[in-house]
């Protein structure tokens, strides 16, 4: 069976109405070194939210424990719809993660990375949906070469389409706009904005633009050496 993806702003996924993502008096150790300190907040289902803070104030790593990728050393993560927490094995289904040091497989196209993911999350996109992801990021005509042959920019591109590919109702952005032009800035506040009509959205970065998009913003303090 084939999975449906809806891959545009124009064609949102079903809206869900009482979704919250909730970090509750979180911390994060790496061996001696804290870089999460008893942080608690809060994004429910239209917002987003925007994290700022000095470089190794533990930005990226936030993303990481509200994508379920890392667990906490205290306190707790999770998403919850209808007032009822949701498995961790859903909000791996639920959420994806854009960030820097996710790399694609360079060795495979970006058609060929698309699939593969849809796979991965259950389901095999048509060709009119890799077609519909590759135009929404501007990559129509580089689709069937490796990835190894793009920009950094277009690295970037290639991560934001993977990230939107299911549409996920929790879509977390580490720095967006990285390496992009003024082309890739305005992809950017399309797919914020369209993550307004699934879900919700939270965004790390030091960039003004990409706060911008952001409801409200949660100021990080200190440093991971502090």
């Amino acid at each position: 069976m084939t999975a449906e993806f809806t891959l545009s702003p124009e064609r949102p996924a079903e809206f869900i109405p009482e979704l919250r993502l909730v970090a509750d008096g979180v911390s994060r150790s790496f061996g001696p070194r804290k870089v999460i300190r008893s942080l608690s907040l809060e994004v429910a289902s239209g917002e987003v939210l925007a994290v700022r803070g000095a470089n190794g104030s533990g930005k990226s790593t936030l993303l990481r424990l509200l994508a379920g990728l890392l667990r906490p050393t205290g306190g707790e993560t999770w998403v919850e719809v209808r007032g009822r927490r949701v498995s961790r094995e859903q909000r791996w289904a639920m959420a994806a993660l854009a960030a820097p040091a996710i790399q694609p497989y360079l060795h495979l196209t970006l058609a060929e990375n698309l699939r593969f993911l849809g796979a991965a999350r259950g389901g095999a996109p048509d060709a009119g949906s890799v077609a519909d992801l590759c135009r929404l990021v501007g990559l129509s005509d580089r689709r069937d070469e490796p990835v190894a042959s793009f920009s950094s920019g277009m690295l970037q591109r290639v991560r934001l389409a993977l990230a939107v590919a299911a549409r996920p109702p929790v879509l977390l952005l580490d720095e967006p706009s990285q390496c992009l032009d003024g082309e890739g800035r305005a992809l950017v506040a399309k797919i914020v904005e369209a993550q307004r009509s699934a879900g919700v959205c939270v965004i790390a970065t030091n960039d003004d633009s990409d706060a911008a998009f952001a409801d409200r913003s949660f100021v990080l303090e200190g440093s991971a050496d502090a």
